[in-house]
């Protein structure tokens, strides 16, 4: 995802590279919710929408790079293909550390797994599948859809988005619309009725863990329906809000809107859960919407801004087992120590492994590995 415009093949390529600055900043946040919690920095109180963030980016991205092609004729196999290759590298090499780390700390404070199951739910997230098996024993009960690297959660709700697009990119923006409404309602009343039966804070944080997990679905689908009618709405013809909303090319707009989603991102109060929803059903689309037409000409700012978006991919997948690694073999040391070496090695290690993707074509050569099966 990416802003600017380069040559592709002889066609201009249209860019978005204050939106990889989003995908970049939100990433970091995440990483900040896990690490320190809103617990002891309210200001993280609802850094959580940062993911509501990345499904409206997502479903921006998508039609901005699929819609056409689907709409000429790629197939739905080679496009899942695509898809697929672009995310589960990285996906993977999230699981098998995640499963590391959960082993390395059991082993620590002498707790057991069942091998076979402990197994069985790694091999189904290396595929993106959720773990709905309990490993532990004696058994604990399922918190978490993937236990052992809970943030990919996210990742399988946004794959399952990606793959609805073959039919949504039929959809007209009235549709979109509807759909992206519509499906905020069923969240905001399954919220509300998971707030009566079990006394959590009402919340559109839903999806990770078996008790909502089927909320997980209206909620990536509003922002991933609201980022496609962003799309339609400023990209193509009828641009609607492009008279309204013209480009601007300066850094002071970047700087600016980059220190709106900050200011959206650490609003500290909860308001009875009215900051949350109005961050995923207005905030958040609207963020999206003038970054898209925010496109600054400096190259480093672009530089900068694409290759945090790079790295963000990587560094969602594996920060947890990073920290969960600190705290199991530095377990004496000082809190705050714990937080800034994990957050280096995390950053560090997302930098080798975007590299190592990219100098082994690794997503290529599961394209080229998937081809005879999905084209």
């Amino acid at each position: 995802m990416t802003s600017g415009s380069t040559q592709k093949g002889g066609a201009a390529v249209q860019r978005y590279y204050v939106l990889d600055g989003f995908r970049g900043i939100a990433a970091l946040i995440v990483v900040l919710y896990h690490y320190i919690g809103p617990e002891n920095y309210p200001f993280l109180t609802n850094s959580y929408i940062a993911l509501d963030m990345f499904f409206v980016l997502s479903g921006f991205v998508i039609y901005h790079s699929y819609a056409n092609r689907l709409r000429r004729g790629m197939s739905a196999g080679t496009y899942i293909n695509q898809r697929f290759a672009r995310l589960a590298p990285t996906v993977a090499i999230g699981v098998l550390f995640g499963a590391v780390a959960t082993l390395a700390y059991y082993n620590s404070i002498g707790r057991e797994v069942d091998s076979t199951r402990f197994a069985l739910v790694h091999a189904g997230n290396l595929l993106f599948i959720p773990g709905l098996v309990d490993y532990n024993v004696p058994a604990t009960g399922i918190f978490e859809l993937f236990p052992s690297n809970g943030p990919l959660w996210s990742i399988f709700f946004e794959f399952v988005a990606s793959v609805c697009f073959i039919w949504f990119v039929r959809l007209r923006r009235r549709s979109m619309l509807i759909g992206s409404l519509a499906c905020f309602l069923i969240l905001f009343i399954g919220a509300c009725y998971l707030t009566l039966t079990t006394g959590r804070l009402l919340t559109p944080g839903v999806g990770f863990a078996p008790q909502h997990f089927l909320l997980g679905f209206p909620r990536v689908f509003a922002s991933f329906l609201a980022g496609m009618l962003i799309y339609a709405l400023t990209q193509e013809a009828p641009k609607y809000l492009t008279r309204r909303l013209p480009v601007s090319r300066s850094l002071t707009a970047a700087f600016g809107i980059y220190g709106v989603m900050l200011a959206m991102l650490f609003f500290p109060f909860h308001m009875s859960g009215f900051y949350p929803f109005l961050g995923v059903a207005v905030l958040c689309p609207l963020l999206i919407t003038v970054g898209a037409r925010i496109q600054p000409q400096a190259r480093w700012f672009n530089w900068v801004s694409d290759y945090l978006g790079q790295v963000s991919f990587p560094l969602y997948c594996i920060h947890v087992p990073v920290f969960l690694l600190v705290r199991t073999y530095l377990a004496d040391a000082p809190w705050k120590v714990q937080v800034l070496l994990s957050l280096g090695v995390a950053f560090g290690a997302s930098v080798l492994i975007l590299a190592l993707i990219e100098s082994m074509r690794v997503r290529q050569n599961v394209t080229r590995l998937l081809k005879p099966v999905l084209g």
